[in-house]
């Protein structure tokens, strides 16, 4: 059996540690804005009800509020938001939608399932892109098939919130 001694396992431990948090990956930066102005929903060629399309807006809208990350949040269009100088925008543009059945994923819990897919992109005043990433809402077991909007909004705040 080795013996150290007190002084050398502290050095040994010492020079771990060190090297431990050295060689950690710093934290990526977050980004920095007072507010946010969501756009409208952009379906583009996919076809989803408007229902769904309103629904995932007011949702985001509330969600974003709701987090905190920006002092203020404007819908498209208002024009309160023309004065500010690191206003950002977030534009979503559904990818994909799969409308499921409320009945079948009551019954089943394997079929049914209501899927949204989104490109969400928050760009700069000047139009350069900062963030832009896939996000995905949905209602797998229980529920309305709106409540995949209520999932999605969710995710997009996280995301918000995450990279500001």
């Amino acid at each position: 059996m080795i013996r150290y001694s007190a002084p050398c396992l502290s050095l040994v431990l010492a020079l771990g540690c060190t090297l431990a948090v050295s060689a950690a990956d710093p934290a990526p930066k977050k980004l920095s804005a007072s507010a946010i102005q969501i756009a409208m929903v952009e379906t583009g060629d996919t076809q989803i009800p408007a229902e769904f399309r309103y629904a995932m807006y007011e949702h985001l809208i509330e969600q974003v509020r709701q987090a905190g990350t920006f002092q203020k949040v404007f819908r498209g269009g208002d024009h309160e938001a023309d004065r500010i100088p690191d206003l950002v925008t977030l534009h979503t543009k559904v990818e994909k939608f799969t409308e499921g059945s409320q009945t079948k994923r009551e019954l089943t819990t394997v079929m049914g399932a209501t899927k949204v897919d989104i490109s969400a992109t928050v760009t700069a005043r000047d139009g350069h892109t900062l963030v832009d990433q896939k996000v995905t809402g949905k209602v797998r077991f229980f529920g309305e098939n709106l409540r995949a909007t209520n999932d999605l909004a969710k995710r997009i705040s996280k995301l918000l919130t995450a990279s500001f």
